[in-house]
Order: C-alpha cells, then structure tokens, then sequence
C-alpha cells in the first residue's frame, strides 16, 4: 500500500467513527485522531505522509473543528481535508468551505459514493510532500537548552542578530518566550503589543499590523515578546498558535524562537514540525550532556523531515576538559559550535541593552557567535541541496 493511500481521519464523534470504519475500506487505511490536541494530528500527519484529512463539524464545536481546518490548510497546503458531519448543513458547509476544507461527506451516505470521491481527491490532490511549498515555510529556528542555567535568550538574540547582518535584504523576526518586564532579550526595546495579542485575533495579521504593531528593531530585524504558559499550548489554544505562526512564516523570511528551558518541551512538541533548525544549548558540563541526549532523542520526532538538530556548547573553556568532540559525543546530537564565556563583554552588552555584536564587535564572543551562524547557514544550503537531488531522483 503507498503511504498516500492513508487517510488521516479527525473525528470525536462514536457513530460517525464506525461509519467511517466501514465505508473506508481498500485501497485506503484510516488513521485515527482526536480533535482535542492540533499537536498530535499534525503529528500524525507528518508521520504517515497522508494526503487526506477527514475532519468531523457540528454546530455545537464549529469554532474548534474551524480552526483545525483553518491550521490544516495553512501549515500544509498539499493536504485535502473533507469534512463529515451527522446532518447535512449549508451554514456548515459554506464556513467548513471558507476555512479551506474541499468537500463534505454526511454519514450514512452510500460507501461506493464516498470511496470514488476519495479516489478523485487522491488523484487531484494539491500538491505533494516534497513540493517547494513545504520547505518554504520551514524557517524556524528553535533555540532550547538542557538545564535552566543556560542562557538562551542571550543566545538567541544574537543568533537573531547575527542572521539579519548575514542577510541584511531578509525579513527576519525574533520570539523571546521569556521576556523580562523591562525589554525584549537583552535588548533595550519595548514592543506592547505581544504574541498573547496576536494569539487573540490570529485573523488580524497582516503587513500594516506588522509595520504599526512591530517596529523594526535594526533594519530587516522585528522582536516579538511572547511569554506563553505551557497550558497556553495544549489543545484547542495550540490551534491558534499554529495559526498564528504559519502567518508569520509567510511574511517573514526567518524566525528565531528562544523557547528556554522549562516550557521548551512544549514549543518543540507545538513548532518542531515547522522548524529547519532546532539549537539545543548546553554548557561544558558533563550532566549536561547527558540531558542533551535524552532531549535529542525525545525532540527529533516532533521534527519535519527536513528539520535538523544542533548542538551549541556556551561558556567553553579551552584547556579545561572535556572538550567540544567529547562533549558532541556524549551528547549524540551534532556539534554546532561552541561560545567562549567572555563574560565582561557579555556583561556589558546586557546592561547596556545593545547587541554585542555592535558594542563590541571584534570581541571572542562576537567572531564566534558569527561563525556559527555562518555554519548553521552552510549546512541548511546542504540539506537544501540534498532535498533536491532526493527529489530529482524520486522524479526520474
């Protein structure tokens, strides 16, 4: 059987279920998910490379069945999702249609009838798995760490910083899920309005909410505070963060996310699928390492297959061991780099609330954070390129 062949099938509903259960048979193979957590259907999704979602409306969840429809087809735009409801509905019919769904199956209609219409959107399906459409939405970067004592909003920032002087004519914007009262990062800048406003009305981004709402910071570079509590990422709210983030893929060409520590389980299980790279952060300690693995293992499977996980050692001391190739190892995850501690340059930097980068250019800190950046940018032209020739050969 092709993996195209599974239909993925979104449904609460007991008797619409077996309904389904019964009508689709051979060629296809229905895998089933609730509507309760987008996460876990996106997840499925990715998993089995289906090109079909089934996904249950009624009048008395319209919104919640709505916004799975809406995050479908904006995350995945190769994907046709069909409703099924119990009743037939105009109303219903015209919002599920609005929101982006391509047909509509009422239960207890004839199972001849609903396996040809499945057979047709199989073959006019939109687009593929490996069309350019998805890789051009895969631009997060994800910036985590394995213990609270790292610093990943100092990393971040920069990380955000050092893209935007590499790729002055690119859009660029930076997430710190754990701004402080007084600025964004480190970074002397206040911004009120917020990714808990934008998850609010979703519907309500486009560019002149992005000009007025998100001053840039340094030409090409926007800053977006976002403190999201966990629950925040649970269930039907992670609908809307899905929402949320694909309108900004779209309209940035790069997105950097300090997700931290404590909540960074959550944003990679929420994200990971959209993200080209996930940096998870460590300091030259063994434990550390240790925890990086476990992480490493865990994360890999919220990712996209184009996703890439690195590894980022900050505070290094070159003759204390273990060094970075120990390090790695221990870690299983590929090293990235590692950052000096220079901590009176890192200092001043964030007391003064400007980047190092300009305060204090030619600094250890400075020359490797950009080095890095370049790294991690050579290796998503590779990757790239071998996502190509993977096509070419699958074509030919």
């Amino acid at each position: 059987m092709s993996e195209h062949d599974i239909v993925l099938s979104v449904v609460d509903d007991d008797g619409i279920e077996a309904w389904l259960e019964r009508v689709v048979d051979e060629p296809f193979r229905l895998e089933q998910v609730s509507r309760s957590d987008l996460t876990r259907v996106l997840r499925l999704l990715e998993a089995t490379t289906a090109h079909v979602v089934m996904v249950e409306i009624s009048e008395a969840d319209m919104d919640q069945s709505l916004a799975i429809i809406t995050a479908l087809t904006s995350a995945r735009p190769w994907v046709t999702v069909i409703t099924v409801c119990a009743r037939a509905n105009q109303e219903l019919l015209l919002q599920s249609m609005r929101a982006g769904a391509r047909d509509c199956f009422v239960a207890g209609s004839e199972a001849g009838d609903v396996r040809d219409r499945l057979r047709r959107h199989q073959l006019l399906r939109v687009g593929h798995y490996d069309d350019q459409v998805r890789s051009a939405t895969n631009n997060l970067t994800l910036v985590a760490s394995a213990s609270p004592t790292v610093d990943t909003r100092f990393l971040a920032q920069n990380v955000a910083l050092g893209l935007n002087r590499l790729f002055p004519n690119e859009r660029c914007l930076a997430i710190d899920t754990q701004p402080a009262e007084r600025g964004i990062f480190y970074l002397d800048v206040h911004n009120e309005y917020t990714l808990e406003n934008l998850l609010a009305s979703p519907e309500t981004l486009d560019e002149t909410l992005i000009g007025t709402a998100l001053e840039e910071y340094r030409p090409g570079l926007r800053l977006l505070a976002g403190g999201i509590d966990s629950r925040e990422l649970e269930g039907d709210r992670s609908a809307d963060l899905f929402i949320a983030l694909n309108h900004l893929m779209q309209m940035f060409d790069r997105i950097v996310i300090n997700v931290g520590t404590l909540e960074s389980r959550h944003w990679v299980r929420a994200l990971g699928i959209h993200a080209s790279h996930l940096l998870i952060t460590m300091q030259p300690l063994v434990d550390q390492a240790h925890a990086v693995r476990t992480l490493g293992n865990e994360w890999r499977s919220h990712l996209g297959r184009d996703g890439q996980v690195h590894l980022v050692v900050d505070g290094m001391e070159g003759k204390v061991p273990p060094g970075l190739d120990e390090l790695a190892e221990t870690a299983g995850v590929n090293l990235l780099g590692g950052l000096p501690m220079d901590w009176r340059h890192r200092l001043m930097a964030m007391n003064s609330g400007l980047p190092i980068q300009e305060q204090s250019p030619r600094c250890r800190y400075s020359r490797g954070l950009q080095t890095m950046v370049n790294k991690l940018e050579s290796q998503q032209g590779v990757s790239a390129g071998e996502s190509w020739w993977q096509r070419l050969r699958s074509n030919g």
